[in-house]
């Protein structure tokens, strides 16, 4: 009868932590961020692609110097691609300034909106770019998030950028 109530706790137990491991709470969205942030500071293009689901797709609408340059849905390959192209030119650029080029991300979070469930969550939030004190891009969109086995993914969503 003991190795029952143990099994049945063991059960128990292990069930709650698997059942965490996919549920998203805010502070997982500000984590996710947080992250995001990090990896492109670091120029770790990469890592950035593997915060992309396998679903990803994004509705983008890209603006430079006023005029509307692109309007088109971007699966996670497409997606990979630019984002690499885009970090190795900043890499480049801070490695020939020898560091006095600086990138920096801030993402300004307006709304979390948390899914029945807890399983994803959409967010409305200002990305901004800026090297040193000049502006370079400002995006705004929605995103949705979800966790699996502890790890935030995005599946896309639709923004607009303005480059400057």
């Amino acid at each position: 009868m003991g190795r029952l109530v143990v099994l049945i706790a063991l059960a128990a137990v292990a069930w709650f932590t698997w059942d965490r491991g996919w549920r998203i709470e805010e502070e997982h969205v500000h984590q996710y961020y947080d992250r995001h942030a990090e990896l492109f500071g670091a120029f770790d293009h990469e890592a950035l692609c593997e915060l992309m689901a396998d679903d990803f797709s994004m509705d983008a609408t890209v603006y430079a110097n006023g005029q509307l340059v692109d309007d088109d849905v971007y699966d996670r390959d497409e997606t990979c691609a630019m984002t690499r192209k885009m970090v190795n030119g900043m890499r480049i650029l801070n490695s020939r300034s020898r560091g006095l080029l600086e990138f920096n991300m801030e993402v300004d979070i307006h709304s979390i909106d948390i899914a029945p469930g807890g399983r994803s969550a959409t967010v409305e939030a200002t990305t901004t770019v800026r090297m040193g004190d000049i502006l370079v891009s400002r995006s705004r969109g929605t995103e949705r998030l979800s966790r699996a086995r502890w790890r935030v993914r995005s599946h896309g969503g639709e923004g607009r950028s303005w480059t400057y």
